[in-house]
C-alpha cells in the first residue's frame, strides 16, 4: 500500500514539472534599415520572466561601429537599457539575462527598441504569437 502511494505522488510530481515546461516564453522581432532585434523571454518555475536581447548590424563594415547604447521600452514594463556595448565581429551583440520581471510581457506588446550608434535607428518589436 505505501509502494501505491510512493507511485502515484512521483507520477503527479513528474506532470507537475512537465506542465511547467510548457510555458517556454515569447520572442519579439523587429527590422529596421541598418539594425535587426530580439527580445527573448523565458519563464523559470516560479512564473518569473527573464529577458534576453539579440541586436544585429546589417550594414557594411560593423568592426568601424564605435561602442553603441540601447534602450528597451515598453508600456508593459519599465523601460531598461545598457550602453557602451561593442558588437563581435559579425555585428552581432547578445545578451543572455539582461532583465528579470516579476510579471509576464504579453505577446500583444510593442516593444520599443531604441538603437543609439553612428547608425542609430529605432526599431519596433513584436510577437507573432
Amino acid at each position: 500500500m505505501k509502494n501505491i502511494f510512493m507511485c502515484i505522488f512521483i507520477t503527479c510530481l513528474m506532470l507537475v514539472l512537465v506542465s511547467c515546461e510548457n510555458n517556454s516564453g515569447l520572442t519579439f522581432k523587429g527590422e529596421g534599415v541598418n539594425w535587426s532585434g530580439e527580445l527573448i523571454t523565458k519563464y523559470d518555475f516560479w512564473g518569473k520572466e527573464h529577458q534576453s536581447i539579440r541586436i544585429t548590424y546589417s550594414g557594411e563594415n560593423p568592426e568601424q561601429l564605435d561602442a553603441l547604447n540601447f534602450f528597451v521600452e515598453s508600456p508593459d514594463f519599465l523601460g531598461w537599457g545598457l550602453v557602451e556595448r561593442e558588437l563581435d565581429k559579425n555585428g552581432i551583440y547578445y545578451n543572455d539575462d539582461v532583465n528579470r520581471l516579476d510579471t509576464k510581457t504579453p505577446s500583444s506588446s510593442k516593444i520599443i527598441l531604441s538603437i543609439e550608434s553612428e547608425a542609430s535607428e529605432t526599431i519596433t518589436l513584436s510577437s507573432s504569437s
